[in-house]
Order: C-alpha cells, then sequence, then structure tokens
C-alpha cells in the first residue's frame, strides 16, 4: 500500500475512532484536511545519497582489500559505496571499502588491518572485515572492543579460492558478513555527515577536469578519466576491473585527502595521522576544487569544506576516497 494513503488512513483511525459516533470532535465543527505530504520522507543511502527502498534490509560494514599485483583483479568493488585508499608497508596501496547499498556476492582478496583503517572504520562506527593484522592493530582491537570481523576468529564467514595462491585468496561475501553482523548484533543504524547534491556542481566557477592522476611512490600510480558522466579508474596504464563481474570500476565522486605520510619506527609499516585538518581535492561532474579536511579526533567524522568555510557536497553515487602524502606528485587537467 502506498506509505501516504497507508499514513491518512492511521491518522484517521485515530482522530475519529472505529465509527462516527466514537470520534471525539468538537461541536458543530467540520474535521480539518489533513496534511501528510511532507510527514514521509524520501531515505536516502547515507554513504551515497541514492533512494534507499523501504524493503531495504542490508546492514552496513567495512571490509580490508589488498591491492598488491597477485591481488588484483580484486573482486566486490564494483559495489561499494565508498572506497578508502592509502599506502601500506612495501609501497603498495590498500583498501577499506564500505558496503551497503549494493550486495557483493565475492569481496576480497581480505588482508590484515592497520591502525589508520581501524580510525576510518570508528570515525563511521562500523564493523570491519579482515584477516589479523599488525601488532598495533590488534592491540587497539583489544583495548576498545571494537567492531571487528577477524577471520582468524570467524573463519566460516571466509573462505579461500585455490586457483589463487595464499595469502591472497582469502575472500568473503556481503551474505555472510551480513549473517555474522546479526548473530553478533553488530546491526548499527547507518549515520553519515556526507552531503549529497549533484546541483552543487553546476557552479560554472569551478574548474573543469577530466584527468586526474596520483603519483604516490616510485612504484605505484592511479589515476581516474571522467568520461560520459562517469570516473573510470587506472592502476598505471591498466583500467581497473572487478573480477567479480568483470565490470570496470565506475565513480561519481573523487576525494584526495593530503595529509603526512611516514615510516614507522619498525622500518616496515607507515603512520598515517588522520586528525587534524590539512588540505585536498573533491572532483565531480568534471569538475574539481579545493577543500580544507579536519577531524577532531579519532571517533569523530572527518568533514569536507570549501576554501570559504562550507560543508561541500558530492553528487550522488559512488565514491573513491584517496589518502595520500602531501609530497605525492598530483596531476589534474
Amino acid at each position: 500500500m502506498n506509505k501516504k494513503i497507508l499514513s491518512i488512513l492511521i491518522i484517521s483511525t485515530i482522530l475519529y475512532g472505529c465509527s462516527s459516533s466514537e470520534a471525539i470532535m468538537p461541536n458543530n465543527t467540520e474535521p480539518l484536511p489533513i496534511d501528510v505530504s511532507d510527514s514521509i520522507e524520501e531515505k536516502t543511502f547515507p554513504f551515497t545519497g541514492k533512494p534507499m527502498t523501504s524493503n531495504n534490509t542490508s546492514l552496513p560494514f567495512m571490509a580490508i582489500i589488498e591491492n598488491s599485483k597477485d591481488a588484483r583483479p580484486q573482486s566486490g568493488l564494483s559495489n561499494a559505496d565508498i572506497v578508502f585508499e592509502t599506502m601500506a608497508e612495501g609501497g603498495i596501496s590498500r583498501f577499506i571499502a564500505l558496503f551497503h547499498m549494493e550486495i557483493a556476492k565475492k569481496i576480497g582478496p581480505i588482508r590484515s588491518v592497520r591502525p589508520y583503517f581501524i580510525e576510518i572504520s570508528q570515525s563511521l562506527d562500523l564493523p570491519f572485515a579482515h584477516c589479523g593484522g599488525s601488532e598495533d592493530a590488534l592491540k587497539s582491537i583489544d583495548s576498545n572492543n571494537l567492531m571487528s570481523l577477524n577471520e582468524m576468529r570467524f573463519g566460516d564467514s571466509y573462505w579461500r579460492d585455490n586457483s589463487k595462491k595464499p595469502p591472497h585468496n582469502l575472500y568473503t561475501s556481503s551474505e555472510k558478513i551480513t549473517s555474522l553482523l546479526t548473530e553478533k548484533q553488530f546491526n548499527k543504524i547507518p549515520t553519515s555527515n556526507l552531503k549529497f547534491d549533484s546541483s552543487y556542481w553546476n557552479n560554472k566557477d569551478f574548474k573543469n577536469c577530466r584527468d586526474i592522476k596520483i603519483n604516490m611512490n616510485k612504484y605505484y600510480d592511479t589515476s581516474y578519466k571522467y568520461e560520459e558522466g562517469i570516473y573510470k579508474k587506472f592502476i598505471g596504464e591498466d583500467i581497473f576491473i572487478d573480477k567479480s563481474n568483470n565490470s570496470e570500476i565506475e565513480l561519481n565522486n573523487i576525494v584526495i585527502q593530503q595529509t603526512t605520510i611516514t615510516l614507522s619506527k619498525d622500518k616496515i609499516h607507515v603512520e598515517i595521522p588522520l586528525v587534524g585538518e590539512g588540505n585536498g581535492y573533491v572532483l565531480s561532474q568534471g569538475k574539481v576544487i579545493p577543500i580544507l579536511w579536519s577531524k577532531k579526533d579519532s571517533n569523530s567524522v572527518t568533514e569536507l569544506k570549501d576554501e570559504n568555510g562550507n560543508i561541500v557536497s558530492l553528487s550522488e553515487g559512488k565514491t573513491w576516497w584517496n589518502i595520500v602524502d602531501k609530497s605525492n606528485e598530483i596531476s589534474l587537467h
């Protein structure tokens, strides 16, 4: 039944009772028309701004996904609402992908977590799928009682793909993780500080930009090309493919957040500060604007504002969020 009609029937029943003789109304007063036009808000997915159907029952979660050459092509990234990409050790980037709007039949390869990925999941108050982690990350999980979905503890929610060599062959799915979330009662109500408004990008003062390239180090670079209203991602000269459906990764927004990435004391892992403030860019609809990002503490969300201090709106759809070092060369054309 149409929601507006259902609301009118419910309100009418409350006002008038089961029969006209039982209705509680002032003497000699005709019932006033009931306006419910604003009583039902259209719900949207909090991380894409897309309309949410009334029968949606999906639960949001994040997953750590590897990006070494042996891991490619990965599975499930085309289904993610947002993918955060930043450096791991060995000059290789790694992803933490947020799944909610779409169901992914295969996600991975799943790899170990790092403290900065935990901080991203904490700020969004979301559980995260992973397989082990660095010493600091595992200590953080234990001391803060975080919503960790570690394969080493919940092995039934993951599987190994024997067509690939370990450790690059661990996978999961939306179905398996959702079942685990329900079992662990990690069914969080998703919230987001992100604003979505495609009309925001109609501003004629915004600079056109259709080609973006980020040199993250001498071993790795990634780029994005805007064609026919969508961004496509490349690694080196190769277009980025989702193996699970053999589709190209298509995006509506690109975020570039600049911070300081340094080598940790063990000379192996990296440290990536996400609290504080810094510069960056947001790209959408073939345009780019410089932004200022800020984050108060590890549990707070990252805010994206323009140079005048106003919140930046994204276009409705999927986002790739690049967290890079200040020294990384960024080419915008």
